[in-house]
């Protein structure tokens, strides 16, 4: 009886700790976690889940981390800043802070370590970017806006028209250093294409100047302090318009800051000596050109497959499969084969035009054995040919008989394989992860030299796929490919 007791005490104890274990500890992922923080502002809890030399791998927790940077950045420059917010950062080595001098006094800048290793154009990248210029609330040096200038312009604004406006109608209010021809012209493609569009405080904001010798000020309003003059037939884009209505030489209007290309500055004009002018469809059809390759790019994921029936857009002899879901994304589980299995079976996409570059996102596995995962291939004379197989275990990513070592973390990894030059029947390719070479020189099966020559082939995408499920796989959450 008494051990009845004292069984049932200790099991309630149990019971009650495991509740509140329950109740209080987060078991979400860390980016899951991080993503909540940063909506929630807070910013150095979302610096606090990671130790202060690491670089993440996911793209999504780094743009979150860079945008934690440049939040925490305006935080630092606003009149309430405190002391001590300046002191933590004094304190982090990875996160140095430094202090630039400014016709508005000391401008505190954060040095940001997550934004270089965000993929080149991704959406990370671009979301980074443009939350790291938005949130400049004062001037900083002009070297460090027309090195953010530079970088903006060189990004497709397409699917993010809004929020791109918004960042270079704010880094235009600053002065900076003289562009070159080719970049003036970028800038002049980005702000056309903008004022073309509905959803942008850019719409319709294009003008050209009439009049001689017109003022441009400092602000809005003839109390402020002339900064030059212009003549007809000066073009200009109008950044923002001061509420105050104006009457002057008998026209009625409001001043505007625009930015005037010849002189690459923005100024403030009164409307009145400005007509409006349709953006140039020249510039607006050489930007859509110039970012035409991102058009080529093709993006498969899982989202929408319920495991019973073959991903969309596949082909093939398709073996049922649950889906896997983490970190809110739904992955593909791709099996090893085992002493009883009976052999592969392959799911096929088909791609339309030339590629040279595939990138692909998948969680490590716990195999000792090789899991081919991924194998591209070239299809002419109405046939398959292997070109390259990925494989993967618990150490190294295999494509074909060449091996690079993990670092053996069980983190997602985001990895590309760069078709490169052909020799004779093989291909030439190189494995990065990001802006870093891991294997060069990887060469193709063997292929056939006249039908590379006459690039008479097209690429496939093929998943391979065990008779039998098991234990050992490999997470596969996206595929990519394109030309860069």
């Amino acid at each position: 009886m008494i051990r009845s007791r004292v069984f049932l005490a200790f099991s309630l104890v149990f019971l009650f700790i495991a509740l509140v274990t329950y109740a209080f500890v987060d078991f979400r992922e860390r980016e899951d976690k991080a993503y909540d923080l940063y909506q929630s502002e807070s910013y150095l809890k979302v610096l606090g889940l990671y130790q202060e030399k690491e670089i993440p791998s996911s793209e999504l927790e780094l743009t979150i981390l860079s945008e934690t940077i440049s939040q925490l950045e305006k935080k630092l420059n606003e009149k309430e800043t405190t002391k001590e917010l300046q002191s933590f950062f004094q304190s982090r080595s990875e996160t140095k802070l430094a202090e630039w001098e400014t016709t508005r006094g000391t401008y505190y800048h954060i040095q940001d370590p997550y934004l270089p290793n965000l993929k080149k154009h991704g959406d990370g990248y671009k979301r980074a970017l443009i939350t790291k210029i938005v949130t400049l609330t004062k001037p900083i040096p002009k070297p460090e806006v027309t090195n953010l200038l530079l970088k903006l312009i060189l990004e497709d604004p397409r699917g993010m028209e809004d929020r791109f406006s918004r960042a270079l109608t704010n880094l235009l209010s600053f002065p900076f250093e003289p562009i070159g021809e080719i970049e003036s012209e970028f800038l002049l493609q980005s702000l056309h294409f903008l004022a073309n569009t509905t959803n942008t405080n850019l719409f319709h904001q294009t003008a050209i100047l009439r009049g001689k010798n017109v003022n441009l000020r400092s602000g809005p309003g003839r109390e402020n302090s002339e900064v030059g003059k212009i003549t007809e037939p000066e073009q200009a884009i109008c950044l923002e318009e001061d509420a105050g209505t104006e009457t002057i030489a008998g026209s009625s209007g409001h001043w505007k800051r625009c930015y005037f290309p010849n002189l690459q500055r923005s100024a403030w004009i009164f409307s009145g000596f400005l007509t409006e002018v349709p953006p140039n469809p020249t510039l607006i059809a050489e930007l859509e050109k110039r970012f035409k390759s991102s058009e080529n790019e093709v993006r498969i994921d899982f989202e929408g497959w319920n495991g019973t029936q073959i991903p969309a857009t596949f082909f093939g002899d398709y073996i049922p499969r649950d889906s896997v879901r983490i970190s809110g994304e739904t992955g593909f589980p791709i099996y090893g084969l085992t002493k009883e299995s009976k052999g592969l079976q392959r799911i096929c996409k088909k791609l339309a035009g030339d590629k040279n570059y595939f990138e692909f996102s998948f969680q490590p596995t716990d195999s000792n054995l090789p899991i081919s995962f991924l194998e591209l291939h070239l299809n002419y004379e109405n046939k398959d040919h292997l070109a390259y197989s990925i494989s993967l275990d618990k150490e190294s990513i295999w494509v074909n008989k060449n091996r690079y070592v993990l670092d053996g973390e069980k983190r997602r990894e985001n990895l590309s394989l760069h078709i490169g030059s052909r020799k004779g029947d093989k291909w030439n390719a190189s494995l990065w992860r990001r802006n870093t070479g891991l294997i060069q020189s990887i060469h193709s099966f063997p292929l056939d030299e006249s039908a590379l020559s006459s690039g008479g082939y097209s690429w496939e995408i093929c998943l391979p796929l065990a008779k039998e499920p098991n234990r050992e796989q490999v997470i596969l959450f996206e595929i990519r490919t394109g030309i860069h």
